[in-house]
């Protein structure tokens, strides 16, 4: 393992630095239901910053550790905690929502990233970017229990309950993969655009969409027939994806433009493109559909937008280079 992890690939073989460095367990029942949060992982900082989505300010700044450059973080829907990913620490950090300090750390793989975890954060998944497998950690043991050999350079995850599904952005292998969660075997491998990074899934689960990092566009993923469907154009350098409550409308970062580019899923158009920070890389969206936030990587900024106007409305200074890779915003408990 290189002292220095880089994840970083140049233009020389997609033209462009990602920039990777630069790319729950249920507790017991609280007596304070805490606030909805958004976590922004800074990876130049070793930091995350908390956002509270109530009054849209930025409530405290969480320590990783000196050259941890955080990346991925993973939310649930029911559960206590938050889960970071730390490339250069090799492992993982936990977060308790209800005082917003780190727990545990716990060592994973040799290039940790992408991170998700199932509705009650009971199991959380990790992509090793070097090592080419998907761990799966029991966070009621706090215990590694199973390792997943996937394609090359995995990134984006998402994990769909009602299938026991997760499903998997090979970079390299320009596939994704999707993984049955019970016997940890892989079901099916469908090719995508080139370099498959963010992925998102569709509420109703009929639908997931592979952000192509190479080929500047977004594979649309019918479930059930485990093909892609459809293939809309975007931005230049796409990044990651977040989509409204009803399913209705998509949102994807372009790193190289700037911009958000706004889609109805409905007719796979894009309908708007919205200006935002330098080099956007994360994005979410609120419970209620209202707001989307995306880190800006380049400038060390979140920009919040209000989903009714397409307008961004805020914008926050975070640490420096805000990653927020994955679902980043956590749900009422």
């Amino acid at each position: 393992m290189p002292k220095q992890i880089s994840l970083a690939f140049t233009k020389a073989t997609f033209k462009k630095v990602a920039f990777f460095l630069v790319g729950i367990s249920m507790l017991t029942a609280c007596a304070t239901v805490p606030p909805s949060y958004a976590f922004i992982t800074n990876q130049l900082d070793d930091s995350v910053s908390v956002i509270d989505i109530a009054t849209q300010n930025i409530v405290k700044t969480i320590a990783m550790g000196e050259g941890k450059r955080p990346a991925g973080i993973a939310t649930s829907k029911t559960g206590h905690q938050v889960f970071v990913s730390n490339p250069e620490g090799l492992e993982i950090a936990v977060i308790d929502i209800n005082t917003l300090e780190v727990t545990n750390h716990i060592p994973v793989g040799a290039g940790p990233v992408g991170i998700a975890s199932n509705n009650d954060g009971s199991r959380v998944y990790i992509a090793d970017w070097y090592q080419n497998y998907i761990s799966v950690f029991n966070a009621d043991t706090s215990k590694i229990i199973a390792t997943i050999p996937v394609g090359k350079s995995p990134a984006g995850l998402i994990v769909d309950d009602a299938l026991h599904r997760l499903y998997v952005a090979n970079r390299d292998d320009n596939t994704v993969m999707i993984v049955d969660t019970k016997h940890y075997g892989v079901l099916k491998t469908i090719e995508v655009g080139t370099a498959p990074f963010g992925l998102v899934l569709s509420p109703d689960g009929k639908s997931i969409y592979s952000v192509n990092v190479g080929s500047n566009n977004v594979s649309v993923i019918d479930t059930q027939q485990a093909k892609v469907v459809d293939t809309i154009a975007v931005g230049e350098w796409p990044y990651c994806a977040a989509i409204s409550p009803d399913g209705n409308t998509l949102y994807i970062t372009n790193q190289d433009d700037s911009t958000l580019s706004v889609i109805d899923t409905r007719s796979s158009s894009v309908i708007d493109t919205i200006d935002v920070g330098d080099t956007p890389d994360g994005v979410d969206i609120t419970e209620d559909g209202q707001f989307i936030y995306v880190a800006n990587w380049g400038e060390g900024t979140v920009s919040i937008i209000d989903s009714t106007t397409n307008k961004v409305i805020s914008t926050l200074e975070t640490g420096k280079g805000p990653r927020a890779f994955g679902q980043f915003i956590t749900k009422s408990q």
